[in-house]
């Protein structure tokens, strides 16, 4: 699973373009070549942290019917960008 990847200088310099992606597929800032921050859309964070601890971890017969449904989605979701993608044979 990949992530598109942008230093932070040029976030700023194209806050409004990126901004906009951010809300389709997280976005990894970097600082000094190194991964420092995701820009993930407001939803999607709250989902995340909602009223748990996002450290915690589940046996896969312990998820909440509502996390397996959020993996799910966005798993089909980057599933379905990466197949509409040229293949470089």
């Amino acid at each position: 699973m990949t992530t598109k990847t942008v230093s932070t200088v040029e976030f700023i310099r194209h806050f409004g373009r990126y901004h906009d992606e951010a809300m389709r597929e997280p976005i990894t800032l970097t600082k000094h070549g190194r991964a420092s921050v995701v820009v993930v859309p407001v939803d999607l964070f709250e989902r995340i942290t909602k009223g748990a601890d996002p450290r915690r971890v589940y046996r896969t017969s312990e998820t909440p019917q509502e996390l397996s449904d959020m993996i799910l989605s966005e798993l089909d979701k980057r599933l379905a960008r990466v197949s509409d993608e040229p293949q470089n044979d």
